[in-house]
């Protein structure tokens, strides 16, 4: 398949999508959440028509929507707004997709001494090889479905910094000393993945005098803007192959890489502030805020960065990193080092990339005057050195100096703490341990540390996150409270109290109220001290977003009462230099809040989570409830001017307060009756869901979706407010007539007129879900028109008369069994799918079914099973002083065999988006899966998203977790992610499709070992067959001949599978 033909492929867009809806999870920048939710709602729709953009060669993107982020400030302290732009999700899935198709391909030719924005692919150590050694590490293919983008941060920056420290320490030393590497520094020495700083032959020369070196670093001016797409379009042409020789290819992406810029929906203050200045129209740079952006800054510098490696292999005596636009550079000699800089500026501009290096980012700073002598002559530069000539390169070059051997400047010890806490698990920890891990985040939040290691936002966003996220875990209650508390529940379990005891009664009340008091106390002091650090942190970097969210955060994690603060400094900085500053981080706090009331008002109906959780979820709720909003964003006010960005973060305010309060009606009807009050006073009218819609301009349906999609509330059934809701979905919207698919049973009246008018409204495989519909509304299926062929076949299926039971009446009869009763097993589920995998592999059946076309598991369906009467009514013959045995059971199941149905039921719910000319093995072991799954969890309820076209396939990652609570032996869930993951899926594709994984040499590390594909009907037979024997050997009969199951479990099982065809079930078990 050619590139462009990649491009097409279902699974293509797929994981795009998935790739951007992740990124904006972890977005912390402004961006219309209704958008996303309409664009996730009408995915299918939404992916088909990009696909056909795709396959046309065409493309027209919307228009940047221009949103000032804040940036450092000045030398003199003043706040600075940058350059951000929100693009179109379509767009935003569209660059994800020809990333995920030519970006394995580029990717792979970088040099690896270039660490920013590198694609993800899978690594992992093989613990194995320690006993040899050190783990072994191992770079595995591109990856995809998973949804990474790029590689995690201790991939990119701590990697680009600990191998800046060990090669110096290597170019003094040609063995380094490992007794003097931190642990980080061992794995980043396997990390080298062809860095050939690390090679003791690459360096010939002799240690220098004192072990010096010489180091110096340098930014590039505004990067992402200042690049040109031209430079882009050539390092595609240079470096994917066969994309010159695609017109179709080339011309879709100089297509997309027309970017245009819209500043409506911007006030001129906030227009003027942005640096570097940017007009409407044409735009000729990198959009920030698009998520491939760093690829194709990446594959803009291409060219350039390999001429680089070309002159670092033969000049060896010059290291040279990149990360991103950060530089960093060693040399023997400081005047080898300027002359490699100027040179490298040269280069710069001889590629014509647009970049240039930022005059006053030159570390040390003295190389400014020294590269550029005439800005010595700049009087207005107060930072101008008094020395001149040689001892002006004197001074630059002590400043520049480190000993190789011990390169304190370039020393990770910071990040070494930074990545020991990242993957320390609190969960484990003792009192004594937390404690101590806290103090260390508070230390790296506070502590000034220069930036050269780990930049300080990135080191303080990243403690602050760490202690919002940990602080709720510090509670512990107090034991004396609980003593007390059953101490009282003893003596209320007594009919009738003596004198004695009724006083001690009495006494343990007020020891009850005084010591939750004191329990109370402590708690909230503790949180009053983790905000004010967070607090401090922020007010001393007001610049930075993502310690200003992790506030927030903090208070939807503990329910602390934080936001009084907040809104003090809100009202401080409104007015002045801070005041666009205050806009944009107001707006960011309304569009934070909104998904947290989203959250907390799922909770609040969660019976399972801790009071705790739910306190916290209650006091954020009452707590924002009681705060001066308008200090924030002035939403109460009718005529106040709200910018577009503003417009869309008021918008999510209000539909969250308004679903919010549906959510908490029942377990809180005042903090309903509160969250509504509060939004009427937004919306100057009635706060119904009718009303949201109108003034949103989005659909009731949309912000729906948007609720459910982030809380994963209500995953299997309506809510009760339910027809509140549906009464509000507009006749005639888009959006609002696919959320109305998500309940098919309670399709109102109006869309089963629309069903029979519009005969686009319903697919072949739509048949499933018309059937689930139909039988709870068989007065209004009967209107429909039979000559539509989805209609003739739900019709046809209703009026079959059947002797045996369907799935769906199967499950229903063994749910209400004992747990132990063989018909409820899981050998049982087992054996029901293996006999219909067998109806493939026996053509001397006369069931049609028996045939070994692949194509029949298109319609593999619940429906479409039969189980005969016998599994139900077992005879007598088969069992022993009234008990059913195993031997039995299993005699009824091969004397009374499963039957399909001859013509199944097409349901898409139950299978992969298959083209019309792929119809291969691996892509149709979804239906099997899922009929596994239904049997083995005693129903067939799919997901209630999943009746939405296209969400069946965005959300199938909701079955990992029900897959990780069935109490199944550990082969049998083995069996089930083969069947039903995405990353099965991919797996499939390695061999078929290389290029999208950059594995065409087949050099990548084996990466499936824990997940191999079953690559056959045969395979996946024997596998059945092999779970039900591990099985047998657990079966045992107890007292009275009843029958009792063992689960088997084992690591290895739950890792490895054998995809073989005959496996030898005595070495699994």
């Amino acid at each position: 398949m050619t590139p462009h033909e990649l491009l097409q492929l279902p699974e293509t867009l797929l994981w795009a999508w998935r790739k951007v809806r992740r990124c904006y999870q972890i977005a912390d920048s402004l961006y219309d959440q209704a958008e996303l939710a309409a664009f996730d709602l009408n995915l299918e729709a939404e992916l088909e028509s990009i696909r056909q953009d795709f396959a046309a060669a065409r493309w027209r993107g919307r228009p940047l929507r221009l949103i000032p982020q804040p940036k450092k400030p000045d030398k003199l302290g003043n706040p600075r707004l940058r350059q951000y732009f929100e693009l179109a999700v379509r767009d935003q899935v569209a660059w994800a997709a020809v990333a995920t198709v030519l970006g394995p391909e580029l990717d792979r030719k970088m040099p690896a001494w270039s660490y920013g924005n590198r694609l993800y692919r899978a690594a992992w150590y093989e613990d194995e090889a320690a006993e040899q050694g050190s783990p072994q590490l191992n770079i595995g293919p591109y990856r995809h479905a998973s949804g990474h983008l790029y590689r995690h941060f201790k991939h990119s920056w701590p990697l680009y910094r600990r191998h800046l420290s060990l090669t110096a320490r290597r170019m003094v030393a040609a063995p380094i000393d490992l007794t003097e590497l931190d642990h980080g520094e061992r794995r980043a020495l396997d990390q080298a993945e062809g860095l050939v700083y690390l090679d003791a032959q690459h360096w010939t020369r002799e240690a220098p005098p004192g072990d010096t070196l010489y180091a110096a670093s340098l930014d590039l001016k505004k990067f992402y803007p200042s690049v040109r797409v031209e430079a882009i379009l050539r390092g595609f042409t240079s470096h994917v192959q066969g994309f010159a020789t695609d017109p179709a290819l080339t011309s879709l992406v100089t297509q997309m890489l027309r970017f245009e810029v819209d500043d409506n929906g911007l006030n001129a203050e906030m227009r003027a502030a942005v640096e570097p200045p940017v007009s409407a129209g044409h735009y000729n740079g990198i959009p920030t805020g698009l998520f491939v952006g760093g690829f194709l800054a990446n594959v803009a510098m291409l060219s350039l960065d390999l001429k680089v490696d070309t002159l670092l292999r033969e000049n060896r005596g010059i290291a040279h990193f990149r990360f991103v636009d950060d530089h960093a550079v060693l040399a023997y000699d400081f005047e080898e080092l300027c002359n490699w800089i100027s040179d490298f500026a040269g280069l710069l501009e001889a590629f014509d990339i647009g970049a240039a290096i930022e005059p006053d980012k030159y570390v040390p700073p003295e190389l400014k005057y020294i590269l550029d002598p005439e800005t010595l002559k700049d009087e207005e530069d107060t930072e101008r050195p008094l020395e001149r000539g040689e001892a002006l390169i004197s001074r630059a070059a002590k400043a520049a100096a480190i000993n190789g051997r011990k390169p304190t400047e370039l020393m990770t010890r910071t990040l070494a703490q930074v990545s020991m806490l990242a993957a320390t698990d609190f969960d484990l920890l003792t009192d004594a341990g937390r404690s101590q891990r806290l103090e260390q985040l508070e230390w790296l939040l506070l502590a000034n540390i220069p930036e050269q290691e780990i930049r300080g936002d990135t080191r303080m966003a990243f403690a602050a996150a760490r202690i919002a996220l940990l602080t709720p875990a510090l509670f512990r209650p107090d034991e004396q409270l609980l003593d007390a508390h059953r101490t009282m529940q003893s003596y209320k379990a007594k009919k009738q109290l003596s004198e004695t005891e009724t006083e001690i009664v009495a006494g343990l009340q007020q020891t009850i109220v005084d010591l939750e008091n004191s329990e109370r106390a402590d708690w909230e002091a503790l949180l009053k001290r983790h905000f004010g650090l967070l607090f401090e942190a922020f007010t001393a970097h007001p610049d930075k977003a993502r310690l200003f969210i992790r506030l927030i955060d903090f208070c939807r994690a503990t329910g602390h009462e934080g936001f009084g603060r907040l809104s003090v400094w809100m009202g401080e900085h409104a007015n002045g230099q801070y005041s666009l500053l205050q806009t944009y981080l107001g707006t960011l706090a309304l569009q934070r809040l909104a998904r947290h009331i989203l959250s907390a008002s799922a909770d609040l109906t969660r019976s399972h989570l801790l009071h705790r959780e739910r306190s916290a979820a209650f006091n954020f709720i009452d707590n924002l409830l009681r705060a001066d909003l308008d200090r924030f964003l002035p939403v109460g006010l009718a005529d106040a001017p709200l910018q577009r960005f503003e417009r869309d973060a008021r918008n999510a305010l209000v539909a969250a307060l308004v679903l919010g309060a549906f959510e908490v009606e029942t377990p809180h009807p005042g903090l309903a009756a509160a969250m509504r009050k509060r939004a009427s006073s937004i919306l100057s009218s009635t706060p119904d869901p009718s009303t949201l819609a109108l003034v949103t301009n989005h659909s009731i349906g949309t912000w729906y979706h948007w609720l459910l999609s982030s809380t994963r509330a209500h995953r299997d059934a309506p809510p009760p407010y339910w027809q509140q809701i549906a009464d509000a979905h507009r006749e005639n919207d888009l959006h609002d007539t696919i959320s109305l698919r998500r309940y098919p049973a309670l399709l109102p009246d109006y869309v089963w007129t629309a069903m029979n008018s519009d005969t686009t409204r319903l697919a072949l495989d739509d048949a499933g879900w018309l059937l689930e519909a139909a039988r709870a509304n068989p007065i209004s299926f009967q209107r429909l028109d039979t000559t539509l062929p989805v209609v003739a076949v739900v019709e046809a299926r209703l009026a079959v008369p059947e002797t045996g039971m369907t799935l769906f009446e199967w499950v229903e009869t063994v749910r209400d069994l004992h747990a132990s009763d063989p018909r409820r097993s899981e050998w049982t589920a087992l054996e029901i799918v293996r006999q219909v995998v067998d109806h493939f592999l026996k053509p001397d059946s006369a069931d049609l079914f028996a045939i070994p076309e692949l194509d029949a598991l298109d319609r593999l369906h619940p429906e479409s099973i039969i189980i005969s009467p016998a599994w139900r009514d077992v005879p007598d013959h088969v069992k022993i002083n009234g008990n059913m045995t195993w031997e039995g059971w299993r005699k009824v199941t091969r004397e009374h065999p499963v039957r399909l149905i001859e013509t199944g039921l097409e349901d898409y719910r139950y299978r992969e988006n298959l083209k019309e000319k792929d119809r291969q093995w691996p892509r149709r072991l979804r239906p099997i899966g899922q009929l596994l799954w239904g049997l083995l969890r005693c129903s067939f309820q799919l997901p209630t998203a999943w009746n939405i076209r296209g969400q069946e396939r965005g959300l199938i990652e909701i079955v990992a977790g029900d897959l990780e609570r069935l109490p199944i032996s550990s082969f049998t869930l083995s069996l089930l992610r083969a069947c039903l993951l995405p990353r099965s899926v991919e797996t499939s594709f390695l061999i078929d499709f290389p290029a999208l994984f950059g594995n065409e040499a087949g050099l990548a590390s084996d990466d499936t070992q824990f997940d191999r594909p079953i690559k056959s009907p045969e395979a996946l037979a024997a596998l059945l067959g092999h779970a039900q024997a591990v099985l047998v050997k657990s079966q045992m009969t107890v007292l009275e001949y009843r029958p009792r199951q063992l689960i088997p479990v084992r690591l290895e099982d739950i890792t490895k599978m054998d995809d073989g065809i005959d496996p030898k079930i005595e070495e699994l078990l």
